[in-house]
Order: structure tokens, then C-alpha cells, then sequence
């Protein structure tokens, strides 16, 4: 069974690359609290911005505390003063079990998670008891937290959860018989597409799982974005990928598609907060509007069929139980 995916064509309403402002309109997001992944850099720190200026109070759980302090700090006070900085590694489940114990123990009501943190086509890495690093920090990880938050968000009032995915997930199925690489040779492209595919199905088994309760889920293809996440790759990749020139440049096959790091963050935005998507949940969007299923047509858009499996999302979750356990 696939859960339903049909567009409600807001690009007459946003244009072809909305700004947060207009994605977020009028919306006032005082008293609520809001965790963002990653916000520190690259999208989730625009993420983390645009909804501190909705007068969210936000934390931010960070691996490097001296890198996020010094990012931001170059926001302006009144932002600053609605961030809060945590300890915690996703590569590491101890830390992230830490920090959600930290977070329970303050019984806050949680309103917003934004699960943004990611790694890209790194080198072979092994986390844990052997995982795999992408599907361990991008998945494992996650799961972990939202699992631990979860007496917070029943606590607010219509929680939403926001799952990073990317197009990549149409690269890969979960490759259910060596999630791991353990008896297939490593392929950092095929690993990242699985950990993408896993955020999009998490977010399935999320929604499928608690819209009773309130609590609504999506996972966001945010688009093409140069931030710190290609930091693995080198220049003549992306070259070979087409996404910059001989120079660095943004190539001009990319230009049309690549978004500005604040365009990025406005699809997550539009999850969180769209009253468009509150009896909608489990959906995998892009460009602020619900994807339609992929086609052979439909070469930068779209989601893939065992992204949006019900069937695979609820296998998903009780092997991502029994890794954990």
C-alpha cells in the first residue's frame, strides 16, 4: 500500500523558490518550541532562524558547541536570546539518549521537530556496534531522538515532526538483506540514497502512527542546495555531477534548480507550520507543495514508490527497534 501523494499547487501562491517570509506569511509561532537538527549550518540554520523570528523558542543540539556558538552569534540578539545550544552526536545513540532524558526531565511541551541533520556520500564509516554512518546517523540517529521526544510532542497541542529526505531516495530502495554494506562492496551514492529513502519512510510510520493522537508527519525534499553537506566531496565530482563549473561557479545546468540556503529551509518551514497540511500527514513534499508520485518523465521531481510504502515503513521501523534495542 502507498500512501496518498497529490499536490495542492501552491507554486500560484509561493512562486517557483519562495523565502521563508512567504512561506511562513503571517504566522506567529510565540510560546511554541521547536528542536532543530543541524541548525547550525547550511539549511536547518536558516530553518532555525526563520521560525526565531517567529518568536519560537528553539533548541539546537550540537556535536561542535564552538562552531554553533560562533554561527549564531552573527544572528541578531533578540534571535539569539530564543536559542538554546545542547549537547548531543547522532552518531553516537548514548549522547542522543542524554539529551532527550535532558529534555524530558524539563517537561516542556514539544511543538516542533526538525530533524535536518544529515551526512552526504562520505567515506566508508562505521558507527556503533558496525552501522553503516549514513544510515546510522541520518536514520539511527533520529529515530533514537524522536522516539525519546516523544512524551513532549503529546504534550503539545498538533505537534509535527519534519523528516530531511532528498531526492536522492529515488537512488535506492532500503536494501533490506545488507543494510550495513557488510557483504556488499561500500557505495557511498547507494548508502546515502537508502538513509534518504529511511527518512521519507520514517516519517510514513510516524504519521501512520500518531495522527491519532495529533501528531502529524513529512518528509521534505528541500532541493538542490550547496551548504556544508557536500564538504565530502571534491570539486571535479561536482563537476562530473554538473552542479558547479570548471571555476566552482554554480554550473548553468544547476542554476535552474539549485536554491539559495534560505529557499532550501522554506519547504521544512512549510511542513511545520502549513494549516494547508493539518488533516494531511505521512507525505513526502518539495517545493513547498506535496510531491506527486515519480514518473519516467519526471527526472528532478517527485517521489519514488518505496518511499512512500506502508508496507516498508512499518517493516523499517521494527528492524530500526530491533538495531536499537
Amino acid at each position: 500500500m502507498l500512501t496518498p501523494q497529490k499536490a495542492l499547487n501552491t507554486k500560484a501562491v509561493f512562486g517557483e523558490k519562495p523565502e521563508p517570509a512567504t512561506v511562513l506569511g503571517d504566522i506567529d509561532l510565540t510560546s511554541k518550541l521547536a528542536i532543530v537538527t543541524g541548525g547550525y549550518s547550511g539549511i536547518g540554520f536558516e530553518t532555525a532562524r526563520a521560525l526565531a523570528e517567529r518568536h519560537a523558542d528553539i533548541i539546537i543540539p550540537v556535536r561542535t558547541k564552538e562552531k554553533a556558538e560562533k554561527a549564531i552569534a552573527a544572528l541578531p540578539d533578540k534571535l539569539q536570546a530564543r536559542i538554546t545550544l545542547a549537547s548531543m552526536d547522532l552518531a553516537d545513540i548514548n549522547s542522543v539518549r542524554k539529551f532527550t532524558q535532558d529534555m524530558t526531565d524539563q517537561n516542556r511541551p514539544l511543538d516542533l521537530l526538525i530533524n535536518n541533520a544529515g551526512i552526504m556520500a562520505c567515506p566508508e564509516t562505521r558507527i556503533g556496534p558496525g552501522w553503516e554512518a549514513q544510515f546510522g546517523v541520518n536514520h539511527l540517529g533520529h529515530f533514537e531522538l524522536t522516539g525519546g521526544l516523544l512524551s513532549l510532542l503529546r504534550k503539545a497541542d498538533s505537534a509535527r515532526i519534519v523528516c530531511l529526505s532528498s531526492i536522492a531516495h529515488r537512488r535506492s530502495d532500503i536494501q533490506w538483506d545488507d543494510i550495513h554494506f557488510t557483504n556488499t562492496p561500500y557505495e557511498k551514492w547507494d548508502a546515502y540514497g537508502q538513509a534518504k529513502t529511511a527518512n521519507a519512510l520514517f516519517a510514513l510510520s510516524l504519521d501512520m502512527q500518531l495522527q491519532g493522537e495529533g501528531i502529524r508527519a513529512f518528509s521534505v525534499h528541500p532541493g538542490g542546495i550547496m551548504t556544508p553537506l557536500q564538504r565530502h566531496l571534491e570539486n571535479e565530482e561536482m563537476v562530473a555531477l554538473g552542479w558547479i563549473d570548471k571555476n566552482g561557479d554554480l554550473s548553468s545546468f544547476a542554476k535552474p534548480y539549485f536554491k539559495t540556503p534560505t529557499q532550501g529551509a522554506a519547504t521544512s518551514l512549510w511542513a511545520a507550520t502549513s494549516p494547508e497540511l493539518a488533516d494531511k500527514g505521512g507525505v513526502y513534499c518539495e517545493d513547498c507543495d506535496i510531491a506527486e508520485p515519480m514518473s519516467k518523465t519526471s527526472a528532478f521531481c517527485g517521489v519514488a514508490s518505496h518511499g512512500a510504502s506502508a508496507q516498508s515503513a512499518e517493516k523499517l521501523w521494527q528492524l530500526s527497534l530491533d538495531m536499537l534495542a
